[in-house]
């Protein structure tokens, strides 16, 4: 996968990197990293205990109205490079606003 974003199955996976301990969880642009684009994202919650997972889930699930079952991280649950599936979510909504993302600056 060397795009931000994949449909897969029926379900969008997103390359996420997670940036903890920002002042407040936001989208931060695409990023390179190992040769693939990630889409940055400032977490408030720091790596604790999953306290940023939990926020990154809780963040996703209202960005894109899915009930917070339906976000599940896939790979990297410790790492700040995550994959993360959406299910039951409009992907063509998702896919147009990741489209918008624009690169980290």
């Amino acid at each position: 996968m060397t795009r931000h974003f994949q449909i897969a199955g029926g379900n969008v996976r997103l390359q996420i990197y997670a940036q903890p301990k920002s002042s407040k969880t936001a989208w931060d642009g695409i990023i390179e990293r190992n040769g693939s684009t990630w889409i940055k994202l400032k977490v408030s919650s720091p790596p604790v205990d999953g306290a940023a997972n939990k926020e990154i889930q809780k963040f996703l699930s209202k960005e894109f109205q899915a009930a917070k079952s339906n976000v599940r991280i896939v790979k990297g649950e410790k790492n700040r490079l995550k994959i993360i599936e959406l299910a039951g979510v409009d992907q063509e909504k998702v896919q147009a606003f990741l489209r918008m993302i624009k690169p980290a600056t």
